[in-house]
């Protein structure tokens, strides 16, 4: 069985057995999955439980970089690995905010693929995705994690994991991302044309910057680029202490402010009032919340975090937004959900916990 296979397997077989913990968000296993990260030319094909110590971050030793104030690119690091801890996947921790925004996003796809039963079915069909009951605790359910999900992400506070607080913070410190520490903080040249002074080969002469042995310089000059769009100055007026324009940060900012978080928040309190209905619809439909405001704060979420980690911090990992999901994902729903003998049972149990929250109004006045 190939090593590939035998990752997939045990994935799925961790969201198995994690299932109750996920729809809560005490989840230990991170839904991404197993998958191999790239960070200056080392590759590690597992999580681990602590972030990736400086050592490993770092092949290039701060007096090997070609910077000019080495006390400033020293900062930035101590930084840089304290925002990434705050973000990266880390086995066994599901606080991280990459974590968050996959449990997130996972539950809400979960969510909806779920609804398509409910939602596609004539008049006439008998399905138990028509359940009265059963669309309610799915609608509660979906709501209770989404908006879980969205406060905890624009949480601000300074002991917590969130993608507010990571973008205050960087913020905060944006003096110490200057063009020098943007562009050579993990050993790449600041010239990124050097490569022109060098001896050249058939592949040079031919390919110029993207022939082989001329990879740092190319990588340079994308930074060099990616920095000049972020600071607003053009290539001909480059400075190694040029900073990120404050406007961006005001930007990053305003797609979250302007998101539609606090109305699905607010709404979200007329929703867990609402009781259960038989309407197939389910109660999501009466509440105002819509799956449009959702997509909306998710979006906004998205598009903040790639911002800070694909071009602020430039961490240069790909991954998708939506998680892996495990394999024989809607495996079982062509099953009926309960045995006529089961409904029954389910029936005098629902009576029997009646009965017994019925009995806890009584002996009030004794017991004081």
């Amino acid at each position: 069985m190939s090593d590939r296979r035998v990752e997939l397997e045990e994935y799925n077989s961790s969201h198995e057995h994690a299932a109750e913990g996920l729809i809560g968000f005490g989840d230990t296993t991170p839904l991404a999955g197993p998958c191999s990260i790239r960070n200056n030319g080392r590759e590690r094909t597992s999580m681990t439980d602590e972030p990736e110590s400086p050592e490993y971050r770092y092949r290039t030793t701060i007096d090997q970089c070609d910077v000019v104030d080495s006390a400033a690119l020293a900062s930035y690091r101590v930084k840089r690995y304290e925002w990434l801890s705050w973000y990266e996947l880390r086995k066994g921790d599901p606080n991280t905010i990459q974590q968050q925004l996959f449990s997130m996003m996972f539950l809400d796809l979960a969510y909806r693929t779920l609804a398509v039963a409910r939602q596609g079915t004539d008049s006439d069909s008998m399905v138990s995705a028509k359940s009265g009951l059963l669309g309610h605790f799915l609608d509660q359910g979906y709501v209770a994690t989404q908006v879980l999900a969205i406060r905890r992400l624009l949480d601000g506070r300074k002991d917590v994991f969130s993608l507010r607080r990571l973008l205050d913070d960087i913020t905060k410190h944006r003096h110490l991302i200057t063009r020098e520490v943007y562009v050579c903080n993990d050993g790449l040249p600041y010239d990124s044309e050097a490569w022109q002074s060098l001896p050249q080969g058939v592949e040079g002469r031919l390919w110029g910057i993207e022939a082989p042995g001329f990879g740092n310089y190319l990588s340079s000059r994308v930074r060099h680029e990616t920095f000049d769009r972020l600071s607003g100055i053009s290539p001909t007026a480059r400075q190694r202490e040029d900073l990120i324009r404050e406007g961006v940060f005001q930007e990053l900012n305003n797609w979250l402010a302007n998101s539609a978080a606090e109305r699905l928040i607010l709404l979200s309190h007329k929703f867990f009032a609402h009781a259960a209905t038989q309407d197939s619809r389910g109660s999501l439909a009466y509440s105002g919340i819509a799956l449009a405001d959702v997509d909306e704060v998710q979006r906004a979420l998205v598009r903040v975090e790639r911002a800070i980690t694909d071009l602020l911090l430039f961490i240069g990992v790909h991954r998708d937004v939506v998680p892996m999901p495990p394999l024989g994902l809607l495996k079982g729903l062509e099953h009926p959900y309960a045995s006529v003998d089961s409904i029954t049972k389910m029936d005098q149990h629902w009576d029997q916990l009646v009965t017994e929250r019925n009995q806890w109004a009584k002996g009030i006045a004794e017991a004081l």
